[in-house]
């Protein structure tokens, strides 16, 4: 999201499972990996400059047990 104009915070789950393109079950993984999102009052929010630096960061260093099945 480098446009501007583009909106910065998402709110509610299924826009930044849009952001980060991934599944339910997987937004949760994340979460509980770390991703910097907030709950309040029910509703998850989170700003893309801070989702785009956590993934920046987990995947600085390649993983070191690939299975032979991994996509």
């Amino acid at each position: 999201m480098s446009n501007k104009n583009q909106k910065k915070i998402l709110i509610g789950c299924d826009e930044i499972m849009s952001y980060i393109g991934v599944s339910r079950p997987l937004f949760y993984v994340f979460l509980k990996k770390g991703m910097p999102s907030r709950l309040i009052n029910n509703r998850w929010y989170a700003h893309v400059d801070n989702l785009d630096n956590f993934f920046k960061k987990i995947t600085l260093f390649r993983e070191k047990n690939i299975p032979e099945n991994a996509e």
